[in-house]
């Protein structure tokens, strides 16, 4: 039986508001929201429960109110994992996938939040490109539909909001302040930490300790000062320290590629022609299959790796021809592909436990 995942998450709050649902909804969820007119959801990019019971003990505020454990979406990144709980939808219907993704109108791997092109690093116009390819119906927007009464709110920290949010202290200002405004509500607030920290430092950093530390406080201050109110602690995806793999050092393998590599360097997308197929799997699991599971495009649809339901049509000419993810801490890269290389000390987008456990948390209930 397939563990609950973010989607499913989601689709507890639209039934909670009278909305109709997508997916099947989380009994633990379903009866905690009984009779709570205030519902706020809290997610720290990256603090998956690996991060939280590796910086918090057990006495903590978040981990004493533990409720339950779900999963990410596959791969377990941003891009997909938010865009699921915040459409209720699986990745598979969205086409929202992966943080690159690559436009055959285009010619170019893009990155959706930013509408950049991930290998040049040139900003593209219109910077929304991908909304408008890829349109979303947002689930503040279902449940204002059938609920009209309840206030929505949908918060994140700046940059990605001007007005958002741009500290912690600065977090628990604006939930107090939010929550002042209503009687009845759904709010989300979405902060890009700890996720920032692990990436440039590690997951193990006393700066991540820290940040992990200061959010405790802050959710068990913002608990507090609104009795009233039901608050939920989630995360997108969970966390680890990575090593790196150049598929440039392999040309065999990599002259068979006929597009860049796409989506993430723990979960990268191959478009290779149907001649080379054969080759290029065994090359791959060759060089590669210590490390990663390799899918044809086939197999990919039929395991459901991106979550059930409609399949976006648009999402099957993104997932190209294999896929292959990680299964321990390596991830794959090529460097021929990449005017400015980063290569992040802490990363997700795999396939281990520790990247795709999520535990929630629940407050005042």
């Amino acid at each position: 039986m397939k563990k609950a995942n973010l989607t499913n998450l989601s689709n507890s709050f639209l039934a909670h508001f009278g909305a109709p649902t997508f997916h099947a909804t989380i009994p633990e969820i379903d009866n905690v929201l009984k009779d709570h007119k205030k519902v706020v959801v809290l997610l720290f990019d990256g603090m998956g429960q690996n991060i939280i019971r590796k910086h918090l003990n057990a006495n903590s505020c978040i981990r004493k109110n533990y409720l339950t454990t779900i999963e990410s979406t596959f791969p377990p990144t941003t891009t997909a994992a938010t865009t699921a709980f915040l459409t209720a939808l699986s990745p598979i219907e969205t086409g929202w996938l992966a943080w690159a993704q690559y436009f055959e109108s285009y010619k170019r791997n893009i990155i959706l939040f930013k509408g950049s092109d991930y290998n040049t690093g040139e900003q593209l116009m219109p910077h929304d490109l991908a909304w408008k390819i890829l349109p979303l119906n947002h689930i503040f927007d279902i449940i204002k539909k059938y609920s009209p009464d309840t206030d929505v709110f949908d918060i994140k920290c700046y940059p990605i909001q001007e007005a958002g949010p741009k500290s912690i202290k600065d977090l628990y200002k604006r939930i107090n302040d939010t929550l002042k405004k209503t009687d009845k509500c759904f709010a989300y607030f979405y902060i890009d930490s700890p996720d920032l920290e692990m990436h440039v430092n590690g997951i193990d950093h006393p700066l991540v300790k820290q940040q992990v530390q200061a959010i405790n406080q802050l959710v068990m201050r913002a608990v507090k000062k609104n009795p009233d109110t039901l608050f939920f602690t989630i995360a997108d995806h969970g966390h680890i320290n990575v090593k790196y793999l150049d598929i440039c050092d392999h040309d065999d393998l990599y002259r068979l590629l006929t597009k860049p590599i796409s989506f993430e360097k723990r979960t990268p997308c191959f478009f290779v022609e149907q001649k080379d197929h054969d080759l290029f799997m065994k090359l791959f699991n060759k060089y590669y299959g210590k490390h990663f599971s390799l899918f044809t495009k086939e197999e990919v649809l039929n395991r459901q790796l991106f979550g059930e339901g409609k399949i976006n049509p648009k999402a099957v000419e993104f997932i190209g021809d294999f896929i292959a993810t990680s299964k321990d801490e390596y991830s794959i890269y090529a460097s021929k592909e990449m005017v400015d290389l980063e290569l992040l000390k802490g990363h997700h987008a795999g396939h281990t436990k520790e990247e795709m456990l999520i535990d929630v948390s629940v407050f005042n209930v």
